[in-house]
């Protein structure tokens, strides 16, 4: 089973990203705003400033020139009283001609204010005479600019902080909703597609994306399942080449029999009584072959998946019989060392057979000589393992133990991996491991391997369920 967390680690990264862009955006237009205000603050400023200096100076001129500087002067500080700017003389710090004074450039500049503020200040150059030189400083506090300016970055932070956690949970709501759930169903099909099972098609709604993968990884799986299909045929089609050549001997002998009887009886070198028995024996050999003939194409004909409540001690027994005459053309022993007490499962017994005798087949091959493979099948309570995941429950353990060449630890890594083989060309696929293999998974089973170089292999098929008759 898929963890969540393993589906949901693309959501916060989302989620972080889409506020790192509602960051810089707010941040930039906050920014832009205050740059703005600023300028038309200044701007106003020096407009009201200009617009005092223009109505004053000419007054402040007249009385300068008609009643002296001390008139003048003592008028600038009555409007400096009145007036919530500050007003004042500023004589110029070069001499120049009335003229120059006149067409001096107006200058806007900031300087500190008594209180530690900032003051913007405008100077206006007024023409007296050839003998002064100066202007009026018009001064104003930029204290409501600087409030501004903290007011704003406040509300940028505050608006920030109340989107960033607004759409901190829309993200995650959606990023869950729209990513994060086809995401997690795409994975989990995607496990279990690895580990075989091709069933259990996944459904997305909707025409996007995630959709459209699900409709393709459905698609896939269908041709999968088929090919699988067609890979497991193969595999059975080559074990029962293997199995014709060891039955050979077994179907000789019937033969044999047969037509030695038959061209007894019509010779006419028997009388009536031999000849009946002659008959009798004629039709249990060819029952017997038959019977060979039968069990084998049962074999080899290709099925879908279909359980049913079977006994498997006795498809065990049945699938030894059929190997028994390949394994005495290699000297080896098979023995099921198994009570007679029926064990009931829900399996597809062909499949069953199909894995059973791949792992027959492979403890043969793996038997050097002369030896003995035993086949166990008892109950046990097992924890499945990590790739197969579930809670620990009761299966049926069915053993194939070989004390042949055993299995490196490299080999163990690839033995249930499709044409992986370690047999010399021709003597194997490399599709029986990895057959059985699916076959177990779609019983809803593994197949356990315990092996060390030299000492032979153990192969357990674990199936769920099962209880005695």
């Amino acid at each position: 089973m898929v963890e969540r967390g393993s589906t949901m680690r693309l959501v916060p990264k989302l989620t972080l990203a889409f506020l790192a862009g509602m960051s810089v955006i707010l941040a930039g237009n906050a920014y832009f705003r205050v740059k703005r205000e600023l300028s038309f603050f200044e701007s106003d400023h020096v407009f009201a400033h200009q617009l005092i200096s223009r109505t004053l100076g000419p007054a402040i001129a007249a009385v300068w020139r008609s009643e002296g500087r001390e008139k003048a002067l003592l008028l600038v500080e009555q409007a400096n009283a009145e007036s919530r700017l500050k007003i004042r003389w500023k004589a110029a710090e070069n001499s120049v001609s009335p003229v120059a004074a006149a067409d001096t450039s107006r200058a806007t500049y900031t300087t500190a204010g008594a209180l530690g503020g900032l003051n913007r200040s405008t100077f206006v150059p007024l023409v007296i005479d050839a003998s002064t030189h100066g202007g009026l400083e018009v001064s104003e506090s930029v204290a409501s600019e600087q409030a501004y300016v903290r007011k704003t970055i406040t509300d940028t932070v505050v608006t920030a902080l109340l989107l960033g956690a607004v759409c901190t949970v829309l993200a995650i709501v959606l990023s869950v909703w729209f990513v994060g759930r086809p995401v997690e169903s795409l994975a989990q099909k995607a496990r279990r597609v690895g580990l075989g099972d091709f069933s259990s098609p996944v459904h997305l709604p909707g025409k996007d994306e995630f959709a459209e993968l699900a409709r393709e990884m459905n698609a896939m799986c269908d041709r999968l399942g088929q090919t699988l299909t067609q890979l497991r045929h193969a595999d059975r089609l080559a074990t029962v080449g293997k199995l014709a050549s060891g039955l050979a001997h077994e179907l000789g002998t019937p033969l044999n029999v047969i037509s030695a009887r038959a061209e007894m009886i019509a010779s006419g070198e028997t009388s009536g009584a031999e000849t009946a028995e002659y008959s009798r024996i004629i039709v249990d050999a060819c029952d017997r072959l038959a019977g060979i003939v039968r069990q084998l194409l049962e074999f080899a004909r290709p099925r879908e998946l279909r359980k049913a409540p079977q006994d498997v001690v006795s498809l065990a027994r049945q699938t030894l019989q059929l190997l028994t005459p390949l394994a005495e053309k290699k000297k080896v022993s098979l023995t099921l060392a198994q009570d007679d007490l029926p064990i009931q499962l829900e399996v597809d017994a062909g499949q069953f057979q199909q894995v059973l005798t791949n792992l027959l087949m492979n403890a043969i091959q793996a038997t050097p000589g002369e030896g003995e493979v035993d086949v166990t099948i008892a109950p046990e309570r097992v924890e499945p393992p990590a790739d197969v995941g579930g809670p620990a429950g009761e299966y049926i353990r069915v053993t194939v133990r070989d004390r042949g060449r055993g299995i490196t630890a490299e080999q163990m890594q690839h033995i249930f991996e499709p044409f992986y083989t370690t047999k010399p060309v021709g003597e194997g696929t490399g599709l029986g491991l990895s057959v059985a293999y699916g076959i177990a998974r779609d019983h809803g089973g593994w197949i356990g391997v315990a092996s060390e170089p030299s000492k032979g292999s153990d192969f357990s098929v674990y199936l769920p369920g099962g209880a005695r008759s």
